[in-house]
């Protein structure tokens, strides 16, 4: 799960404010937090998010839902039935829809678009929808990578030694 910057940095500054200032004494290690929680306030509202993971996830969520409509239309050639090819009009119909930029709209749109096709698989047989759900799971666990990879390692150890 993504969060914003603009609730993490608040998160640090309630934390820091709440749980960290009343147990400091010395007016000098007071004065560093408050200068501390001030750059992040002022910090705050000037993070753009990064438009190239934003991209990142754009292009893969395109190419595992252009996978989906490859699927589902195999399945529609090869079962008499039009749910396939319905539930894949529907998603070209959304595909349709989603703005090429800027990247934060384009990736919020196939973000709902992915959704819906998930949704739709529920009212496909099972035969169908594995396949047609499958290149959207490859998306979701290399997105999931992606979102591990931009994480700084822990500074645990040096916290706790002081």
């Amino acid at each position: 799960m993504l969060t914003t910057v603009e609730r993490l940095i608040d998160g640090v500054v309630q934390t820091l404010t709440d749980a960290v200032l009343p147990d400091l004494t010395t007016p000098f290690a007071r004065g560093q937090l408050y200068a501390a929680v001030d750059v992040l306030r002022n910090l705050r509202d000037r993070v753009a998010p990064r438009a190239d993971l934003a991209d990142a996830e754009s292009d893969s969520a395109a190419a595992a839902l252009e996978r989906t409509l490859a699927a589902l239309d195999a399945a529609g050639e090869r079962t008499p039935g039009a749910d396939a090819r319905d539930v894949a009009r529907r998603i070209r119909a959304a595909l349709a829809d989603v703005p090429a930029a800027p990247p934060l709209a384009r990736n919020a749109a196939l973000r709902a678009v992915l959704v819906a096709a998930l949704t739709a698989f529920a009212t496909l047989p099972d035969d169908v929808a594995r396949p047609a759900r499958a290149p959207i799971a490859e998306h979701l666990g290399a997105q999931a990578m992606r979102d591990v990879a931009v994480l700084k390692p822990s500074m645990l150890g040096e916290i706790s030694r002081g």
